[in-house]
């Protein structure tokens, strides 16, 4: 199951679960409620209240439901902060990936720059496409190697060909979607799996 999948599926459970809960503790203040309206009118009629073994059963079994709810909305949440915990070291993974070839590229563009400034200087001929990539890269020491380069016009000079061939952009997953797409060992929310195999099974029309 996809890490997007599973925090998803996840967060459904939790809060199908919150809506149960608010379902019990809305009972459990109802039972409140009449057992303390029991209460008054047992002493306006000037008799010893007991408590009702129904109340008390009631209230017993309403508590046992919120504490069962309670800790299977715990357990799930923890859960959840595993998965967004994985798809955030998968993220930073990607991220830290592409930043690190970022950084190779520029230094590799940077040595080829520094190459075509040193060809220039000597008065050496390169390709105007070469010339527009060191102007680009850095004005400033394009400038320096043409003015080394007029005071370098005697002598022999070569002519180069270009140190950048046919460039292809190289295009970069979204980090998002790689962590969201990535599997996950976490199974399905407990009471989900029917559900899934459920739809799974379920034919055609």
């Amino acid at each position: 199951m996809k890490i997007g999948e599973a925090q998803k599926a996840y967060r459904q459970q939790i809060s199908l679960l919150r809506g149960q809960k608010r379902d019990f503790v809305k009972q459990r203040e109802e039972n409140r409620k009449k057992l303390e309206e029991a209460r008054k009118k047992s002493e306006e009629q000037g008799v010893i209240f007991e408590f009702s073994e129904a109340y008390l059963e009631r209230e017993k079994e309403l508590q046992e439901k919120i504490d069962e709810l309670s800790g299977q909305i715990n357990k799930n949440e923890k859960t959840l902060d595993e998965l967004i915990e994985q798809e955030a070291g998968i993220f930073n993974s990607v991220v830290a990936e592409q930043q690190g070839d970022a950084w190779k590229e520029y230094g590799e563009e940077m040595a080829k720059c520094l190459e075509i400034a040193r060809r220039i200087s000597r008065g050496d001929r390169v390709p105007a496409q070469d010339e527009k990539k060191l102007m680009d890269f850095n004005m400033d020491i394009y400038k320096m190697a043409k003015e080394m380069a007029a005071m370098n016009m005697e002598g022999e000079h070569k002519e180069w060909d270009s140190l950048w061939g046919e460039e292809e952009e190289k295009e970069y997953a979204d980090p998002f979607e790689e962590s969201q797409n990535a599997e996950t060992n976490v199974e399905m929310p407990e009471g989900m799996e029917a559900e899934a195999s459920g739809d799974a099974a379920a034919p055609s029309e």
